[in-house]
């Protein structure tokens, strides 16, 4: 992991939550599904998929689409959202979606992860809260390639690039205002024990 690619994603995420600020808030209040904000955030990411004639799928940008398509919630959703606008547009679904499209209009999930389906997702706001940056971090570190959280050895270390976790808990502070006194590697123990705890949202 570089400093280069620890920036996009924090860039990425300060974008994210500047314009989406009342989906977030609307989640962590009890609104919606669980798959609403992977869904949202899997769309605003890969909108080119939707609109550019021959987007670029090869090699490892192709693999980290396809990944995250299938390993974030809502990825099966997004990904048939963004194709239908594709063929609304009168464009050609790119090859390499092709198979997971396919599955699509089986109704065959798309990875082996448990389907989401319908379920709102933990009442608490703390779970709520924790499904929330569980796709986040999900997303950084698919798309990005930055880690979950730094190790104690270099989590203090200005030459260390900053990890999902640092990115997170700085960019969505005032959002979620707890996270001002949260340590990266807390919020990481956080994150796993909500996937433990719910697999069938962590897939």
């Amino acid at each position: 992991m570089d400093h280069a690619k620890s920036q996009q994603a924090r860039e990425f995420l300060r974008t994210y939550v500047n314009g989406n600020h009342k989906l977030t808030t609307d989640w962590l209040d009890g609104s919606g599904n669980a798959e609403d904000v992977g869904s949202h955030l899997l769309c605003i990411m890969l909108e080119r998929l939707a609109i550019d004639e021959k987007p670029d799928l090869s090699g490892i940008a192709g693999g980290h689409v396809i990944k995250l398509f299938q390993t974030v919630p809502g990825g099966s959703l997004a990904l048939g959202r963004l194709m239908a606008q594709r063929l609304e547009a009168g464009l050609q679904i790119p090859p390499e979606l092709v198979q997971l499209c396919a599955k699509l209009l089986r109704q065959q999930p798309i990875s082996g992860a448990v389907n989401v389906g319908n379920k709102r997702g933990p009442k608490a706001r703390n779970g709520r809260r924790d499904a929330l940056i569980s796709v986040l971090a999900r997303v950084l570190q698919s798309y990005f390639g930055v880690h979950l959280a730094s190790n104690d050895a270099v989590a203090d270390d200005a030459d260390h690039p900053d990890s999902a976790c640092e990115i997170i808990l700085d960019e969505m502070a005032e959002v979620i205002p707890d996270f001002a006194s949260m340590k990266a590697k807390h919020l990481a123990l956080a994150i796993r024990r909500f996937e433990q705890d719910h697999p069938w949202f962590a897939g």
